[in-house]
């Protein structure tokens, strides 16, 4: 997109988006949200931003995002198959803090990163030219 209004309002825009997708995944536990939704308000954010600013990589940086999004869904599975690993899912906190439920709000992290790497690799797989 050549638009430079759209550019210049999206290159700050983009801040409070990433910054709201990470509350809501940080505090999915304590209100309505979590993993899944935070994940998709990130990965709507970056979709976004490949849309107005491009695919103008270099060759070497072009299947980048895919292997980062490959990297991200790992490192969720990982943090998804540790919490069963914990004795008793992890240590209990005190009741209204961040970490009050113990190992949930690293499960949200997890599925946050799952979802919005999934997202990411879904679009650049589908608009790949090869």
């Amino acid at each position: 997109m050549d638009d430079y209004i759209t550019r210049i309002v999206f290159r700050y825009v983009l801040l409070f988006i990433l910054v709201y997708g990470i509350y809501i995944v940080l505090h999915g536990h304590l209100s309505p949200g979590g993993g899944f939704a935070g994940g998709m308000i990130l990965g709507m954010g970056m979709l976004l931003y490949f849309l107005i600013f491009g695919f103008e990589w270099k060759a070497k940086l072009r299947r980048l995002p895919l292997d980062v999004a490959i990297v991200f869904i790992g490192l969720g599975g990982i943090i998804e198959a540790v919490k069963f690993m914990l004795p008793k899912h992890g240590p209990i906190g005190a009741p209204g803090t961040l970490f009050s439920v113990g190992i949930i709000s690293v499960v949200n992290i997890g599925i946050g990163l799952l979802v919005a790497s999934t997202i990411l690799s879904i679009f650049y797989l589908l608009v790949e030219e090869e």
